[in-house]
């Protein structure tokens, strides 16, 4: 298969499910079944196109920023097919069995199936991505739409700390996480699981570099987060919160194995680092044990499932940390035998690389017990109204079904014989001893291991007593909080409730009593390593070799007994591990008020003196570190060898006056006339050297910050009388602050004016440059006139081509219309300004990140305003004075269309001559700002009938959609390219002529519109607090 067609059906597999989920909230709430199919279809679709494509080591990519080693990349190898069949292969099951859950509650269903699609899509990547950066992207993804299903009861204040207590650990594990994969990839210059692997093969990559260590403690802290690893366990129990579809999923067969595979997948990279087996066998064995002691002392089911999980998750880390020890030395059939000559092989080559096929078919075995076991525990909850396993006296008599259901997924969780689980166990244990005989110490891992089995089989023992016991006097337990009240169907509907549960743990028999047909369906998704099993080993091979592994299961299975009939243990506890966050975060919050009171203390000249202080500090260490660079005099040239102009000093000299004035003056108004006084010369200053863009953005953000400096000059109280402070302090602070800041100054521009002027001189001698004009500073800026037709010679519409400048600057001249360097493959900006170029293109990631910034900063100010209280000052106040005489509203009647005439005019012509989005957006922005000043807010809506938040994330959404479109078309066309790849072309206009159309300005529009709503809305709700 081509890696195009692979790459479709990966993405197919990938992305259907959120797809299928998304478009279930386009349904009307009242169509249920189509709803159900719709979501159905997602993961169906996956399991289709992952079976199409089968087990292979292909990667197939499509880059998002190459640059940075970010990309999607997707392959479907052993571990991957195996984990992607399991996510989506049980994400059908759950589908149907939220259907009888959630019963005809369109509500419930109507929110359940797009966060759940989120989830499976996240699950999806994580599993079957390539690319270090790209799993770390779909691991706080699964973080985010866990967030969104642990925290589903939204009116209950608890559910709502346990989802934010589960985000916490697993957002700021994977935070964590990211650190390692970004050191392991900048140790190795690889950025893919596969490229690492091959590296290792090879001998190429070497464990020994400095960073590989670091990188490892990292990722195991990111994996142990996700999998519930002690001491960050307690998440895990605290997550029951959630609706059981959502237990039965994500913390049985999904979200908590995400760290386990992310072990197995760098497994066999960072197996033979010397802390790799203490570490994980330490954690490991400590969750076994934690977990199993607290399944046995709860009561309620999905607790005592949860515990057991926990217990099962540390047990899989500490087979990958096992795995570490090279205790065969090479060969695969030493050791004591476990069966026959088959199995003394098999279990022999399972102890020695544990990523092959019992591990693989330990995890799949925990999904085919925990899963029923968490769908059973809802049924049970749903149907008898009964939650903790005390309630569920007599169960077997009064639903027959669910008791004999569950206490065939908890015998198998016990792992006896005649299941799937029994072989799984009975490697795991022969893993130990075969470590055990090189490393006495491994012997209390035995341990670890015998007592975890034997709280599992207690829980099953207890479970099964409980059941057969005589019914108590609990009744329908409809109070139950977790009873959704939902009438219990009939037919295939009602059924969901209990069959996917049926349908999944009959395999654990089926792996127990016929093995061969077990494989046949399992184990073709597992071949293609030479150390896999050729078989799974029967109950009855284990029986008749006994070894010493067969001896600690036997002593596990008589201490359950024993221990599920004693009356010891039984009566339900609290985790103690379960106050670490709350702990955690009021010392967080205890810490945090005391460093805010001491910093935010509301005096805007404190925080000016830490700044400046700070720079004082800096500079004299730079001093005292390099005395000889600071000492020298800057490379300036002399007032006598620059031909200034008139306006030049005059602007110099305001600038100065305001500086001098602004301490001095006493009145808040005359402070606000000085302050846009030294802004308004600055524009000067950029147009006398020849910087528009900046001017333009300048005269903007004056108009606008005198505005809101009036705006909220109005809000703030009478100021009380002052008692000076003796200058001499600030005269002398004020004096070191000026010296360091005028000696940065002259340093950076001789150096800025040096690099300048080398460039132009270089580019006057080759006679390339006929147009540029240089700018006081060092930057230079094209404004090409643009005419012609799309035939017209590239060179006119480029005139910077040629500029021989090492420089950033000077790269992105050459490449603001074309790319004519070997690392743009021939793309350039498509435009003559640079600037814009730059903001829309070149640094199009930070324009975003920029705009997302603006948008949230207006959200703050919109909630801040409204909760702060009035200052003393105000509250006797009545309604403020306003501007809305009769002149200005007519005035601004005829002005706004004018400015939203000139904003359209600088934005279409801002690729090519000063202007762009961001500029228009100030200059719209301004306008509708004076006319919402001049007739109230009534009219600013009758305007713009979109609130300022839904405007922003509309323009957020655009600036996206223009970055995510190129890769679209690269996937069904093979044209594009990476994240906010551009293109441009000359379109032909009615009446002659031609219009320079590129396709960033869609990014453009939406940064316009961000600007817009942003700026309207702040002004806006400042004016409706004047009202």
């Amino acid at each position: 298969m081509g890696t195009e067609s692979w790459l479709t059906l990966a993405l197919l597999a990938v992305f259907a499910p959120v797809a299928t989920g998304a478009l279930t909230m386009l349904l009307p709430k009242g169509v249920i079944t189509p709803r159900v199919l719709l979501a159905l279809a997602g993961p169906v679709i996956a399991v289709v196109a992952l079976l199409q494509h089968g087990v292979s080591t292909q990667v197939a990519s499509l880059p998002l920023a190459p640059t940075l080693g970010l990309e999607l990349s997707f392959a479907a190898d052993q571990l991957g097919m195996f984990f992607a069949l399991l996510v989506s292969g049980i994400g059908c099951l759950i589908v149907l069995y939220a259907r009888g859950y959630f019963g005809r509650s369109e509500a419930d269903l109507a929110r359940f199936y797009p966060m759940l699609g989120l989830f499976m899509t996240a699950m999806m990547g994580i599993v079957l991505s390539d690319n270090l950066l790209g799993l770390f992207v779909f691991w706080e993804l699964t973080s985010v739409s866990s967030f969104l299903l642990i925290g589903w009861h939204t009116n209950d204040r608890t559910s709502g700390k346990l989802a934010m207590q589960a985000f916490a650990v697993t957002g700021l594990g994977g935070l964590v996480m990211l650190a390692g994969l970004i050191a392991l990839g900048v140790s190795s210059n690889i950025w893919s699981f596969s490229g690492l692997e091959a590296a290792m093969a090879a001998g190429t990559f070497s464990i020994g570099a400095p960073m590989v260590m670091t990188a490892f403690a990292l990722i195991f802290v990111g994996a142990a987060a996700k999998s519930a690893q002690w001491p960050l366990h307690f998440w895990l129990p605290g997550a029951m919160a959630a609706p059981t579809p959502v237990s039965a999923y994500l913390h049985s067969a999904t979200m908590v194995k995400a760290g386990v595979y992310l072990l197995a997948r760098l497994f066999p990279v960072l197996r033979e680092l010397d802390w790799w087996m203490p570490t994980l066998v330490f954690f490991g064995v400590m969750t076994m044990v934690v977990g199993g002691y607290m399944a046995i002392r709860s009561d309620v089911l999905k607790k005592i499932f949860a515990y057991t999980t926990v217990s099962q998750l540390g047990l899989f880390v500490c087979a990958y940390g096992l795995g570490g020890i090279d205790f065969l030395h090479g060969s695969h059939g030493g050791g004591e035998h476990a069966g026959s000559a088959h199995g003394a092989t098999e279990l022999a080559a399972a102890a020695g690389d544990p990523n092959i096929i019992y591990p693989i078919t330990q995890i799949l075995n925990h999904a085919l017990y925990k899963a029923p076991l968490f769908i059973l525990a809802g049924a049970i909850m749903h149907i008898a109204g009964r939650k903790a396993l005390s309630e569920c006296k007599g169960l077997i008599k009064s639903h027959r079904l669910l008791a004999v259901l569950s206490l065939l997924a908890a015998y198998a969780m016990a792992g006896l014989p005649f299941t799937l689980s029994f072989p799984a166990k009975e490697a795991f244990l022969y893993q130990i001893v075969h470590g055990a005989e090189s490393h006495a110490v491994l012997w209390l891992v035995g341990v670890g291991a015998v007592f975890m089995a034997m709280c599992n089989v207690a829980v099953f023992v207890r479970m099964t007593a409980t059941f057969f016991a005589k019914a108590g006097a609990h009744g329908h337990g409809h109070a139950d909080e977790e009873h959704h009240h939902h009438e219990h169907e009939r037919g295939f509907w009602g059924a969901c409730i209990w069959w996917p549960a049926a349908a999944l743990v009959i395999w654990q028999y089926i792996g127990g009593f016929a093995p061969g047909l077990f494989e046949r369906i399992i184990l073709p998704v597992e071949t293609g390593a030479e150390n896999y099993w050729t078989h799974l080993p029967s109950v009855f091979e284990a029986l008749t070799h006994p070894t010493a592994a067969l001896g600690l299961s036997a002593a596990a299975i008589a201490l359950g007994l024993g221990l599920g009939l004693a009356p010891m243990w039984r009566r339900a506890i609290n985790d103690p591990h379960n106050q670490l966050f709350p702990l955690s975060l009021r010392g967080g919050e205890r810490l945090g008020h005391s460093v805010f009171a001491t910093v935010q203390r509301g005096d805007v000249r404190i925080y000016v003196v830490t700044v400046l202080t700070a720079l004082i500090a800096a500079m004299g260490a730079t001093f005292w570190l390099d005395r000889g660079a600071l000492l020298k005099w800057p490379d300036v040239p002399g007032i006598t060898d620059v031909d200034y102009t008139l306006a030049g000093w005059l602007l110099t000299a305001l600038i100065c006056a305001s500086a001098l004035i602004m301490p001095i003056v006493k009145s808040r108004v005359v402070r606000v006339l000085v302050l846009g006084t030294c802004g308004f010369s600055v524009i000067g200053m950029y147009l006398l050297y020849q910087a528009p863009d900046l001017a333009l953005t300048q005269v903007m953000f004056e108009i606008i910050s005198v505005v809101l400096f009036m705006l909220a000059l109005r809000l703030l109280p009478e100021r009380g009388a002052q008692v000076r402070a003796f200058p001499v302090p600030r005269v002398v602070f004020a004096a070191l602050v000026g010296l360091c800041v005028g000696w940065i100054t002259l340093h950076a521009g001789a150096a800025a004016d040096k690099s300048a002027l080398d460039a132009w001189a270089m580019a006057q001698q080759q006679g390339e440059v006929q147009h540029a004009q240089m700018e006081h500073g060092g930057a230079i800026l094209a404004a090409a006139d643009v005419e012609g037709h799309e035939a017209a010679d590239s060179e006119h519409h480029a005139p910077f081509v040629q500029v021989d400048d090492t420089r950033l600057g000077g790269w992105m001249l050459r490449n603001s219309y074309m790319g004519t360097t070997a690392d743009t493959h021939g793309r350039g900006g498509g435009g003559n300004n640079v600037v814009n170029v730059i903001l829309v293109d070149f640094r199009g990631y930070d324009t975003v990140g920029e705009i997302t910034v603006l948008s949230i900063a207006m959200m703050g100010v919109l909630a801040l305003i409204g909760a702060c209280p009035a200052p003393l000052g105000l509250q006797e106040r009545g309604p403020q004075r306003h501007l809305r005489t009769y002149m200005l509203r007519t005035a601004m009647k005829l002005l706004l269309p004018l400015s939203l005439l000139f904003a359209g005019y600088v934005f279409f012509k801002g690729h090519d001559e000063p202007g762009g989005g961001f500029i228009a957006g100030l200059i719209a922005s301004v306008g509708l700002a004076a006319y919402r000043m001049s007739d109230g807010g009534a009219a600013l809506k009758r305007l713009l009938p979109i609130k300022p938040g839904l405007t922003a994330a509309m323009g957020l959404a655009l600036a996206l959609g223009t970055g995510v479109a190129p890769l679209l078309i690269h996937l069904f066309t093979g044209e594009g390219g990476p994240f906010f790849t551009s293109d441009n072309s000359y379109v032909p206009l009615i009446g002659g002529g031609t219009y320079h159309w590129t396709s960033v300005a869609l990014f453009d529009l939406g940064v316009f519109i961000v600007v817009v709503a942003v700026s309207v809305g702040m002004i806006n709700r400042f004016e409706e607090e004047l009202d």
